[in-house]
């Protein structure tokens, strides 16, 4: 039953990278185009001595709510920024939410392959970028919630029914690609979720 809950855990990590959110309109529309691409990242490791992310294993009584973003904008390079032309060039964040939902911190991802442009100084404009626009986030709290015994919980996301809610603090990995084109300022928005 453990083993079930914990895949349809990894199953719904994996299906709120899919989530998409509307494009966001900018006044100088005109002059460039800008995408970022956002993604949340699965942890990489299985814990332990290595430093990485220690997973919790969900008794069949308790549910956990993934943190959900209230307000979680992308970033946006600077009006005046010099650059005319990017690649699409990832970059990323590691972002500790408190038990409230506010970012506690949010610090430079790069330590992972699809991460490494960020420790490359050509591109600290869009690390600062970044972390400026993810310290701005707010979220409703991650929670473990826990059900009576003889009451399970009927969603394996929702803590509707639960005896107790306990709001947790969470650690996300998130993903931005950075794309700049001559033309119209346009931003597109991939997955937004939590863990």
């Amino acid at each position: 039953m453990q083993a079930r809950l914990g895949s349809c855990i990894a199953i719904a990590l994996f299906l709120s990278g899919c989530a998409t959110h509307p494009v966001a309109d900018s006044p100088d529309a005109t002059t460039r185009n800008t995408n970022v691409d956002q993604r949340m990242l699965t942890p990489e490791g299985d814990g332990g001595a290595s430093g990485k992310i220690e997973r919790y294993e969900l008794a069949p009584t308790e549910v956990f709510r993934m943190p959900a973003p209230t307000e979680a904008g992308n970033p946006e390079l600077r009006a005046d920024s010099p650059r005319q032309t990017l690649a699409p060039t990832t970059v990323c964040a590691r972002v500790v939410l408190d038990a409230q939902g506010d970012v506690q911190r949010a610090e430079l991802l790069d330590d992972r392959e699809d991460c490494a442009a960020g420790a490359q100084a050509s591109n600290a404009d869009l690390v600062q970028a970044m972390l400026g626009k993810v310290r701005q986030w707010r979220f409703a709290p991650a929670a473990l919630c826990h059900f009576a015994a003889d009451h399970p919980p009927a969603d394996s996301t929702s803590c509707e029914g639960a005896q107790s809610v306990e709001p947790v603090p969470v650690t996300l990995l998130y993903a931005f690609t950075f794309a700049v084109e001559q033309g119209h300022v346009h931003v597109e928005s991939g997955g937004m979720g939590g863990r």
